[in-house]
């Protein structure tokens, strides 16, 4: 059986956390988790790059930033679509005033912690934020997480930051 994990994060995260998550990626693949992601810039690609092939990426757009992901609304379906934009216009605070795109990105951070079913959430997130906390598509991915009991480890947090370093990337 599978098991799934959430690699995202802030944009602009530093360059040794940066390599820390793909060097978490690769060792989490080799003890076979699939990484769930989007592709954006930062976070998102540092997990990419040690992730083997079988990663979910999901796009808010075929062929967003040149992703050959499958994982975008048009493979996905209508009606997956609509049920994933529900639950991302119900854990955003001003969704309706978000442009399309926006609201495609944070639709696209919903299938990111459940999968692209929307029936099958990853067993935890690994990420990073400036400040513990998070906003912008990271922070809807992590209302999201809490929402569906899916634990998040921030690597902002030195104790969460520590234990990777220490158990997982040996």
């Amino acid at each position: 059986m599978l098991r799934y994990y959430s690699g995202i994060g802030a944009r602009a995260a530093p360059p040794e956390v940066l390599s820390l998550m793909t060097r978490a990626a690769f060792a989490l693949t080799k003890r076979g988790y699939v990484l769930r992601s989007g592709h954006a810039i930062g976070a998102d690609s540092a997990f990419e790059r040690g992730a083997s092939r079988d990663a979910q990426i999901f796009l808010p757009v075929a062929g967003w930033r040149g992703s050959a992901s499958s994982l975008h609304p048009e493979a996905l379906g209508a009606e997956l679509w609509r049920r994933a934009r529900d639950i991302a216009a119900a854990h955003h605070p001003a969704f309706t005033g978000l442009s399309a795109f926006v609201q495609a990105l944070h639709t696209r951070n919903v299938f990111q912690v459940l999968g692209p079913s929307l029936e099958c959430p990853s067993e935890f997130v690994l990420c990073w934020t400036a400040d513990g906390e998070a906003s912008g598509g990271t922070g809807q991915a992590l209302r999201i997480a809490a929402t569906y009991g899916v634990p998040v480890y921030n690597l902002q947090r030195s104790r969460e930051r520590a234990h990777v370093e220490r158990h997982l990337v040996l």
